[in-house]
């Protein structure tokens, strides 16, 4: 446990240093900068992995038995998820925006760390059941980042709007630019939760004998609006900004089920 907690806040250094260097860059662009962001957002990736192997090696699962392992494997998959989209789209001025999320997931995880952890759960094991839970967070994560850079999004066209464009504007990418890794994050999303969630219907009637339970009912929900997003601009011909709107609707939904719905609705996708 200490091991876990001693690495876990070795990679939230990490994790702020590249904020740090990454909103140098942004203030003024140097190659080095931009270098020595991306040097320890990957090491803080690597460092919080190994935080969270030690963490499921005493669980014997996947960290997602408590709130506090749910939030760091969740910052974990959001530093992965940017880690994707800079190198989709070689872009890095959108990283002051986005590792912020990985930072205060993480932070929260550390000071919500329980003192002891979980009894293990023969039934919360397995490569079903591991696979079905990395790919749903994976899913929250990317659709986060979505959620951020659909406000970005509005910014920009807000202040185009105004005709107020200050230094901020001519170092944030382009609308396409930042359309696009919107749709990148939403599609990660879109893909990770479908096969999460198959997974997942394929281990309930294994283990609880139904397919059934509210948190489905709600994911289902949460896919088909992550999916109309994807269709919207292209067969719908959604402007961008209707995209963006809808995007931040699902990601309240996203909120409301993964905490209200597993917290006090859900008998069975819930916190121990």
């Amino acid at each position: 446990m200490v091991i876990s907690l001693l690495l876990g806040g070795t990679a939230l250094l990490l994790y702020l240093g590249a904020e740090v260097f990454s909103i140098a860059n942004l203030r003024k662009e140097k190659a080095v900068f931009g270098l020595v962001a991306k040097a320890l957002l990957t090491l803080g990736f690597v460092v919080h992995f190994a935080a969270l192997e030690f963490g499921g090696r005493l669980t014997h699962t996947v960290p997602y038995r408590d709130l506090s392992a749910s939030m760091s494997l969740f910052a974990w998959m959001v530093a992965g998820s940017y880690g994707i989209l800079r190198l989709r789209h070689r872009e890095a001025s959108a990283g002051p925006f986005l590792i912020p999320v990985a930072i205060l997931f993480l932070a929260i995880s550390l000071v919500t760390h329980p003192a002891q952890a979980p009894a293990p759960d023969p039934k919360l094991s397995g490569a079903l059941f591991a696979f079905h839970v990395t790919l749903a967070i994976l899913g929250y994560a990317a659709f986060t980042l979505s959620f951020v850079l659909a406000q970005i999004y509005l910014i920009q066209l807000r202040q185009i709007h105004k005709r107020k464009l200050g230094l901020l504007f001519s170092r944030l990418p382009a609308l396409d630019v930042i359309s696009r890794m919107h749709h990148t994050s939403i599609g990660i999303g879109v893909v990770a939760m479908t096969v999460a969630s198959t997974l997942g219907l394929i281990w309930a009637k294994q283990n609880w004998g139904t397919y059934w339970d509210p948190k489905v009912a709600f994911t289902f929900l949460l896919i088909g609006i992550y999916v109309l997003c994807l269709l919207a601009g292209r067969f719908l011909r959604w402007s961008g900004k209707r995209v963006a709107l809808l995007s931040l609707a699902g990601y309240v939904l996203m909120l409301f089920s993964y905490t209200i719905v597993n917290l006090f609705i859900t008998q069975e996708h819930v916190f121990h």
